[in-house]
């Protein structure tokens, strides 16, 4: 019996860019906390799919790692004593608003095309 392999998680450097790689790892970008690239990696596999797919793979990383960098600020702010009201008027994503962007890189992933 195999376990389905779980993607990568979003990862923030020191630098405070967060990094989302799909499941395959074949794609990754690098972001601001806004979600705006600035780097990306695609992998020759993932580089000859079809444009719009991997297209629409690059912009659900974009947001995964967007959101992937607010709900570590969400949770900063709490752990600094910030109450949830406050929190709750910035805006911040949510843990479901994070699974529901995993899903959505993944779902990308999946319908890839050639």
């Amino acid at each position: 019996m195999s376990a389905q392999k779980q993607p990568p998680e979003p990862v923030t450097g020191a630098d405070g860019l967060t990094t989302a790689s799909s499941r395959s790892g074949a794609v990754s970008v690098t972001c601001t906390a806004a979600g705006l690239p600035i780097k990306m990696t695609i992998g020759a596999h993932a580089a000859r799919r079809n444009p719009a797919a991997l297209s629409r793979e690059i912009l659900a990383l974009c947001r995964l790692a967007g959101t992937a960098a607010g709900v570590r600020t969400r949770g900063e702010l709490r752990d600094r004593g910030v109450d949830d009201e406050t929190i709750a008027l910035l805006g911040l994503p949510s843990r479901a608003d994070l699974v529901s962007a995993e899903a959505a890189a993944d779902a990308c992933a999946g319908r890839g095309g050639r």
